[in-house]
């Protein structure tokens, strides 16, 4: 009985033995799969370079530089009528008719005449440059592409520019003689101010088309409750933090407005215009004898608010 049961031990030994050699691979077998996982690899990264969605997914993938916030992405295009204009157009709007007014008149009597005029604007053009540099050193020693991270650094500085000239005549119109009365409350921003701001818009026989507000601005909407916001609404904040539209006007935020204020906006047909002589062009300037590789990034275009009517500046206390 001793004997069979060693005998059984020695068997079961030998065939783990045998089971264990077989599961472990020989270096060949693994130099083998190693190569055909390579192999793999690289037929799908040619497969992705071959589409646009496998690029995106490629780009995705790489390394990127450890960023304190999120870039800055303009808004202000979203507020105006933007027309591109061709080389060598005059840069110029004209103004609307005057209202033609009727009046009632007794038996045998005569009318004014109402002489149609309109007057012509013409806008001065403007350019917007940047020049990032970057060292040659900066290719090899970072593990993120340096060319394409400074290229959008450059897209986001101009975009930044143009959001602050723009905001900059929100301002001079909103505070302008003849136009809508400011207003102002001492707590956050609630729905009695954003009515308030509204009517002065609307009363003008104009839409409301946008709100544009700082960080601040949405800390009051936070504090809405169910007294002040019905379940959809409620729910978006909930989920969201943010409210996106309300009494048909769409929610802006941006980090470049003042603390405190916001703006309602008409819709950009009856409140502005930017015309485009060239769009934002990113353009190769490399700088060899200083060892700098980088670009320029120009724009030339033109900007106005022609209609102080389509905006009204509210200021609330943005610590309340």
């Amino acid at each position: 009985m001793e004997l069979q049961l060693a005998s059984r031990k020695r068997r079961i030994g030998l065939t783990s033995a045998r089971s264990q050699g077989e599961r472990k691979p020989s270096l060949y077998t693994d130099r083998q799969n190693q190569m055909q996982r390579l192999a793999q690899k690289e037929q799908t990264v040619s497969r992705l370079l071959g589409t646009d969605s496998g690029l995106k997914r490629l780009g995705a993938n790489m390394a990127n530089p450890v960023r304190k916030r999120l870039d800055y992405k303009g808004i202000y295009r979203k507020f105006t009528v933007v027309e591109q204009l061709p080389d060598g157009v005059p840069m110029f709007y004209d103004k609307d008719f005057p209202e033609a007014t009727a009046i009632k008149i007794g038996r045998g009597g005569s009318a004014r005449i109402i002489e149609m005029t309109s007057e012509r604007v013409i806008l001065d053009e403007f350019e917007i440059v940047t020049r990032p540099k970057i060292p040659y050193r900066e290719l090899y020693v970072r593990r993120f592409r340096a060319l394409d991270r400074t290229n959008d650094r450059l897209v986001e500085g101009m975009q930044l520019r143009e959001d602050l000239l723009g905001f900059g005549l929100l301002e001079a119109a909103a505070t302008s003689v003849g136009g809508n009365t400011p207003q102002t409350t001492p707590g956050t921003l609630d729905r009695t101010i954003l009515a308030k701001a509204f009517a002065q818009v609307e009363q003008r026989r104009l839409q409301v088309g946008g709100v544009l507000m700082s960080a601040f601005g949405t800390m009051g909407v936070r504090r809405w409750d169910w007294q002040n916001l019905d379940q959809v609404a409620m729910q978006e904040v909930r989920e969201t933090g943010y409210l996106g539209d309300m009494w048909g006007a769409q929610f802006y935020v941006s980090d470049q407005v003042p603390a405190g204020v916001a703006y309602i906006l008409t819709t950009p047909k009856f409140l502005s215009w930017l015309p485009v002589r060239k769009d934002v062009e990113v353009i190769p300037a490399d700088d060899p004898d200083n060892v700098r590789l980088g670009f320029v990034g120009y724009a030339l275009i033109g900007m106005t608010v022609h209609n102080n009517w389509g905006v009204c500046k509210l200021t609330f206390d943005p610590t309340a």
